[in-house]
Order: C-alpha cells, then sequence, then structure tokens
C-alpha cells in the first residue's frame, strides 16, 4: 500500500450510510468539491441540510446498483457489516473504502488536517485510532508559523527562479541558500513576510 493524494473535485463519490464514519466522509469528499450522493435509511435532519447546502443529492436503497455504476469511488460505511460486503464487491471495479472490512478496501480514508498550507494524513494500518490522534497532537506542535511562512517564501522565490533559470537543479542551490540566508530568517522570525520577499526579490533581479 502507498500514500496518495487525489484530486476529488468534480468526482461522483457515493456514500452509502451516515453514522459518524459515513458523515465524516461525507464532509471531508464535499468540502473538496466532490459530487456526493448519499444512500442512507436514517439521518439527522441538521447533517442532512448540511449536505444539501453543500451539494449532496440523497437517494434511497432502490438507485443503489445505478449509483454504484456511474460513481468513482464508494464508501460502504453501513452499521451492516454484510451490506457493506456485498457493496464492495459489487464495486470491485471502483475505488472502494469499507469502513468495516479494511480487506474490501483499495482506499485508505486517513485522520487529515491542516496547519497553514501544510496538509498532514495519519494512518497507522487500522492498528490504533488513538494514537493517531496522540501522533496528530505531536506534529501539531512541532510545526510552526516560521514554517508555513517559510514554505510561503519558498513558492514566492520558486516563482521568480523559474523566470531567470532554466536547470531545476541550479534552481534547488538558489532556494537552498535563500533559505539558510540568516537575514532571510530574522525576517520570518520577526513575522516580517512582506519584507523577507523582498530582500530575496532584490537578490534574485541581480542574477
Amino acid at each position: 500500500m502507498t500514500s496518495l493524494f487525489l484530486d476529488m473535485k468534480d468526482k461522483n463519490v457515493l456514500i452509502v450510510g451516515t453514522g459518524s464514519v459515513g458523515i465524516r466522509r461525507g464532509r471531508r469528499f464535499l468540502d473538496t468539491g466532490a459530487n456526493v450522493s448519499v444512500v442512507t435509511k436514517d439521518i439527522n435532519n441538521d447533517i442532512k441540510e448540511e449536505f444539501i447546502e453543500k451539494g449532496a443529492v440523497f437517494y434511497d436503497n432502490s438507485h443503489l446498483d445505478e449509483l454504484i455504476d456511474k460513481c468513482d469511488l464508494v464508501v460502504a460505511a453501513t452499521s451492516n457489516h454484510e451490506l457493506n460486503k456485498e457493496i464492495s464487491i459489487k464495486a470491485k471495479d471502483k475505488l472502494v473504502n469499507c469502513a468495516s472490512d479494511i480487506s474490501l478496501s483499495n482506499v485508505i480514508v486517513p485522520s487529515t488536517f491542516n496547519i497553514g498550507s501544510v496538509t498532514v494524513s495519519l494512518y497507522t494500518g487500522s492498528k490504533s485510532p488513538l494514537m493517531a490522534k496522540q501522533l496528530r497532537k505531536k506534529i501539531q506542535s512541532v510545526i510552526t508559523e516560521e514554517d508555513i511562512m517559510n514554505i510561503e517564501l519558498q513558492e514566492h522565490i520558486r516563482t521568480l527562479l523559474k523566470k531567470k533559470i532554466e536547470q531545476p537543479e541550479d534552481r534547488k542551490e538558489y532556494l537552498t541558500q535563500l533559505y539558510h540566508d540568516e537575514h532571510v530568517q530574522e525576517l520570518i522570525k520577526e513575522n516580517n513576510i512582506v519584507e523577507a520577499k523582498e530582500y530575496v526579490n532584490t537578490i534574485i533581479k541581480k542574477l
């Protein structure tokens, strides 16, 4: 198994079941801009309204086979393990996330969170959701605001260097030099990203 980030915008996602897992998955895919269809027997009215406002469409069980055929990814998240298995087998040619049996899944939806422009995903192989939460807290305590500003500054530098330097290896050398520039890091520590950009602009113009 390997880790991937998939652009789910405008992809068709089917969520079957709206327990805690189905709701979490539904929210995540709606927030990425996916076309989310939901099959459920029972859902909290407030959550249903939230999903509809975000673009989700609700169906009953009679549409299940049709929805599986047209979707790109299926999330089987009912409380009935046998039904989840049946859905996963029907969707074998699709991307499948089976909440009750990882062996029926070819896609894992890990614990994911953002710190500024950094996206972090954690997966413990279903061994310990508790440790995934603990590791999340550790990572959140390690990544600082300075790190986030450095990412923004590096993006700015890369954009400028692409107009000046053709070879990626040469651009990488300048990126490294400017990252380790003492004045750059002083400005970052002072939370002065604007002046840091002006400073690197001056250096790159001379190249």
